[in-house]
């Protein structure tokens, strides 16, 4: 599977006539995301897995508190980085800083395995992935439009496929080398760090900080109502994808090792699939309201399967729909977002609503302790581990009522 990337990253490196430097940013981000999601699934996993297995033998709500941290330092650091970078009008040293954070976390869990070290993991990643952002605005100002929508969808998806391997490798046999894979981690992370060196600091030209902006964005209705979809929909998608769906996958389903290794690139395939699909044919052919519903009826069918079914292979191939839903939604909702402001509010605007969204993503690792603590009989006749799609599917609904108030295709 390397050696493929490989020979297409050289393809698309030819094909679409990259620059040196343009190349380093691309490989810069690719081995960045792989680094983050070799272990980012696993943290959940470790943390139940009996110490017998490889595992630190933590309970659900340990657990649960561990993958929380993620979404906590998201919700945290995306609105004060957004607006860092617009003052000090530098972007390079925030993912320096994010590299060396998760060098250094991902080390400790390597050599050290406990709450501790794997809570202050789980709090590097939430930094590390919000870089995504950062690296979205390089690309946009370096490549071509149409290099930079293709670059920054694809190295992502290839760091996937990067680290699927690895995750297979270091957990096929009953004893589950996790430490390890913070080890590997760890060296991708360093190695990355080096790299950066080779990548010039590319600032913001025409982006001057001010409280007004701030104020200008809170105070636009329409752009505020996109933000609380923006909330839903990374709830959904946080609760029920990643390290979530992998424990859920392992313990509830007993999914084999192969599987749950490729389980995020059966997400990421279709979800990249949806964001190029939404841009080029479903809002032109349907409208942007009917396109939406779509989608959110996408991730609704996926989660009343997931409800009713409990066969792994069911669940599996069906996890695409969770992807195709949340890829195209995703897309439209940042589209949507961005189109109220002109260019010298959208680093601001940007910083906002990804504030908001972390919101979501921290929600949808909490609700978890609170299921563990609240509802440890189930939920309407359904086990407990079920609980969390009755709740999301309440969300989806709630928010296809939202969409069908207020998106209009003008």
């Amino acid at each position: 599977m390397i050696v493929f990337i490989l020979i297409l990253v050289y393809y698309l490196s030819k094909k679409f006539e990259l620059k040196k430097e343009q190349i380093i940013i691309f490989w810069i981000l690719v081995l960045f995301w792989t680094a983050i999601s070799i272990i980012r699934a696993y943290r959940k996993l470790y943390a139940i897995t009996p110490i017998e297995q490889g595992g630190l033998s933590l309970t659900p709500v340990l657990a649960a508190q561990i993958a929380a941290g993620y979404g906590l330092m998201s919700l945290i650091v995306r609105l004060p980085m957004f607006l860092a970078s617009d003052i000090f009008k530098r972007r390079k040293v925030f993912i320096q800083i994010a590299l060396f954070l998760l060098i250094l976390t991902s080390f400790l869990v390597a050599f050290n395995a406990n709450y501790l070290t794997l809570y202050l993991s789980s709090l590097s990643l939430g930094i590390s992935a919000t870089m995504l952002a950062l690296f979205n605005v390089i690309f946009s100002e370096t490549f071509s439009k149409d290099k930079a929508a293709v670059s920054v969808s694809i190295a992502p998806l290839l760091a996937e496929f990067m680290a699927a391997p690895i995750q297979y490798i270091l957990t096929m046999n009953t004893y589950k080398q996790f430490n390890y894979m913070w080890l590997v981690s760890g060296i991708i992370a360093l190695i990355t760090f080096v790299l950066t060196f080779m990548m010039k600091d590319y600032r913001p030209v025409d982006s001057d900080f001010s409280f007004n902006k701030v104020k200008v964005v809170l105070k636009h209705k329409s752009f505020i109502y996109i933000c609380l979809l923006a909330v839903l929909l990374s709830f959904i998608k946080f609760s029920t994808s990643g390290a979530n769906m992998i424990a859920y996958g392992k313990t509830d389903l007993n999914m084999t090792p192969l599987m749950l290794a490729y389980i995020d690139a059966v997400f990421a395939v279709p979800q990249l699939i949806a964001g190029v699909l939404v841009g080029v044919y479903f809002t032109r052919k349907w409208g942007i309201q009917k396109t939406l519903l779509f989608l959110f009826g996408c991730l609704l069918t996926f989660y009343i399967i997931a409800l009713y079914v409990n066969n792994p292979y069911i669940i599996y191939f069906s996890y695409t729909l969770n992807g195709l839903g949340y890829g195209g939604a995703y897309n439209i909702l940042i589209a949507l977002a961005m189109q109220y402001f002109d260019r010298e509010y959208r680093n601001v605007s940007m910083g906002i609503y990804q504030a908001f969204f972390a919101l979501g993503i921290y929600y949808g690792d909490y609700v978890y302790v609170w299921i563990a603590k609240h509802i440890k009989n189930g939920l309407f006749g359904f086990s407990q581990s079920k609980a969390i799609f009755l709740i999301v599917i309440g969300i989806t609904l709630m928010s296809m009522i939202m969409v069908k108030l207020k998106v209009k295709d003008n």
